[in-house]
């Protein structure tokens, strides 16, 4: 199963990379980057925090001045995913998930972390990956998941963006490549006027980060896309006396104006991309509500989000279609199509309602005997949208898809009521409290070895008076 969803990424990244160096020139990058930033925005989603947005911008663009050779045009984003990462795509693109911001302490350690993945785009270590055939991440195209279940091309005749997967284009590096960027990387932050040792201090905080959430110490590497850190931060220790900071200004002026810039950053999931609970799917901005199977495995996109079961033999994913046509024209549109299959064959095709939504289903099954796999595609009227739901299935999960698909609805005001946003909030210590203390004055929702942990503070000492501490607090979320 794993093998046919990958198929797609090493085709298309295989083709014209041959022989022992790279063919193309940095124009291939440049294309390859701007259409991966695409998947990467439907697959993460960018997230908009103006001061965050403005400094990350800012402390890239100083490194990059620093470059000594820069074929590329860099552009800094924040990827709206709360696990904690950076990674870079071919071309100049280079992004930082909201989920490492937290832990990230100063401007230095931010630009030891910009400077490795910028190093990464230069030395194009993705593009020589590619060439070895080494992919990371899975992005499923067009029905690409419907032909994993069915074992068939049936996907083809869709138009549904699947993906399981929260990663994209996101290589994984090889040790030498890694390496490469930490050493270049430490060099050019430092010629910015950073300190060598911060992209070192970062990624021992983020081990110890991984180890408190999963409560194991960390083994290989943080989300298999690059070496296992403890030695990483060694190496970097060790070079760091070659590299001393050039007297040049930072961004901001302190620590506390630094960390002053992460003010109501989102933590954890975000509302606006619609939030689970157990088995119900709450989209609070586009005011719907979806109930899944509860044994079943969730995923949640910005284009996307749906269940699947355990073997991936069998799955729900509702998006948004064209809006400009009505749910009928779109089903009848798939129908014609359908019909041409010699794979598929057309079982039903009906106007309905779905819980007083106009809605137009087509029912499918594969013309295999040997292998009966069902497909319902539902489209749904709703608030001047048109929303898509398909399921793919064998005949005993029929009537627990069924039962999925015919519960989108629209959202209870009780509903709406319990989802809640959760932000990071800078606040002042009063004098020898301790964290425990000014949690629980704050209200903060964050557990104490993690608030300790994104403050570099030791749980037990008391706080100075007026030193600004991180903490998480929550808050009715408002639809934008």
């Amino acid at each position: 199963m794993v093998t046919v969803l990958k198929n797609f990424f090493l085709i298309f990244f295989a083709a014209g990379i041959t022989g022992s160096g790279i063919a193309q020139d940095v124009s291939y990058d440049k294309k390859l980057g701007a259409e991966n930033a695409k998947l990467v925005e439907q697959e993460m989603g960018i997230y908009h925090h103006d001061s965050l947005s403005r400094l990350v911008n800012a402390v890239g663009q100083k490194l990059v001045s620093r470059l000594k050779k820069n074929p590329f045009e860099f552009k800094f984003f924040l990827a709206d995913s709360p696990e904690p990462n950076a990674f870079a795509l071919p071309g100049g693109y280079i992004y930082i998930t909201r989920g490492i911001l937290p832990l990230i302490q100063t401007e230095d350690e931010l630009a030891g972390i910009m400077a490795h993945e910028i190093i990464h785009v230069t030395e194009r270590h993705s593009v020589k990956q590619m060439r070895k055939g080494v992919i990371g991440g899975v992005l499923q195209l067009p029905g690409n998941l419907i032909n994993a279940v069915t074992g068939t091309q049936i996907g083809n005749v869709l138009n549904t963006p699947v993906a399981l997967s929260s990663r994209v284009f996101i290589s994984k590096y090889s040790r030498g490549h890694d390496q490469e960027a930490d050493s270049d990387g430490v060099q050019l932050a430092a010629s910015a006027g950073y300190n060598a040792n911060a992209l070192a201090d970062a990624l021992e905080r983020l081990s110890k980060g991984i180890e408190l959430v999963t409560g194991e110490a960390e083994k290989k590497d943080y989300f298999s896309d690059h070496p296992f850190t403890p030695k990483r931060a060694a190496d970097i220790r060790n070079d760091a006396p070659k590299h001393k900071p050039v007297n040049s200004p930072h961004v901001t002026k302190s620590k506390e104006m630094f960390q002053g810039n992460f003010n109501k950053l989102c933590f954890g999931p975000n509302p606006k991309q619609g939030i689970f609970k157990d088995s119900l799917f709450i989209h609070p901005d586009l005011g719907f509500s979806l109930i899944v199977p509860s044994d079943w495995k969730t995923f949640n996109k910005p284009a996307s989000v749906g269940s699947y079961t355990e073997k991936v033999d069998a799955f729900i994913v509702l998006n948004i279609v064209d809006s400009a046509k009505s749910a009928r024209e779109i089903g009848e549109k798939v129908k014609e199509k359908a019909g041409k299959s010699e794979e598929l064959i057309v079982q039903s095709a009906i106007d309905t309602t779905i819980n007083h939504n106009n809605a137009y289903l087509l029912r499918l099954k594969s013309s295999d005997k040997n292998k009966e796999v069902l497909v319902a595609l539902l489209w749904i009227e709703f608030e001047g949208k048109v929303f898509s739901l398909v399921g793919a299935f064998a005949p005993p999960n029929k009537q627990v898809v069924h039962e999925a698909l015919c519960s989108f609805r629209k959202s209870q005001k009780e509903e709406l009521e319990t989802v809640v946003q959760y932000e990071l909030q800078v606040v002042q210590a009063k004098k020898s409290e301790t964290i425990d203390q000014l949690s629980e004055r704050t209200g903060n929702k964050l557990k104490l070895p993690l608030t300790a942990l994104i403050n570099d503070m030791d749980q037990k000492n008391p706080l100075s008076e007026n030193s600004q501490v991180k903490i998480i607090r929550s808050f009715p979320y408002n639809p934008h």
